[in-house]
């Protein structure tokens, strides 16, 4: 997707890094129209923060850390958060890069047995069934298989479903509109990957 198609005000880039894939596998987050960046808080100038109004949701390397550590069962152990960029997007124009955040202090707890090529992709979606996709990679299931998006609890449970579309981060598609529900959580095994590491088609 060209940047310039990029409608969310602000985002991130980045890149999470497993055994397999030591260059790191793409990732990126949208935050919904009226988001902003915040200065980092005194001491810690380089964690930039999330706004949303007058709205403080916090470092914005604690939100990464959040969202990949909630996948942890999905990503094999041993995965590190190699990178946090935070850009704004530009209507027409090339999208700019505002700042390389610290990373967190911790990376996630992941416990998947590592299958290279393997992948696990939340698919949610907006209130007008505007698609967002999160994946991770390198994980333990590489069965092909579809499932139903987890029920999201009222409460915090820990869970990745509560956390994108059940808590307060006001989490995006591309287009800026925020994320309400789940659609599905689908698994399988990327043969182009595969090729692209050197193995073979089977895991």
């Amino acid at each position: 997707m060209p940047e310039n198609e990029i409608h969310a005000p602000v985002y991130i880039k980045g890149k999470v890094a497993t055994a397999v894939y030591p260059d790191g596998h793409a990732y990126r987050l949208y935050f919904a129209s009226g988001s902003s960046w915040g200065a980092g808080a005194v001491g810690d100038e380089n964690n930039w923060r999330l706004m949303e109004g007058a709205t403080d949701h916090g470092a914005i390397s604690g939100i990464v850390f959040q969202v990949f550590d909630r996948l942890r069962g999905f990503m094999p152990a041993g995965s590190t958060i190699k990178s946090i960029e935070l850009w704004h997007s530009i209507p027409e124009a090339p999208n700019v890069l505002d700042h390389i955040n610290a990373l967190p202090p911790a990376n996630p707890t992941c416990i998947g047995t590592p299958v290279a090529a393997s992948y696990s992709m939340y698919v949610l979606e907006t209130a007008l069934r505007k698609q967002f996709r999160m994946s991770v990679f390198d994980g333990s299931n590489p069965a092909p298989q579809k499932f139903p998006f987890p029920s999201v609890p009222v409460s915090d449970d820990a869970s990745f479903a509560w956390y994108m579309v059940g808590g307060t981060i006001p989490f995006a598609n591309n287009d800026g509109l925020r994320l309400t529900t789940g659609a599905s959580l689908n698994q399988g095994y990327n043969r182009k990957l595969a090729r692209s590491y050197g193995r073979t088609i089977s895991p």
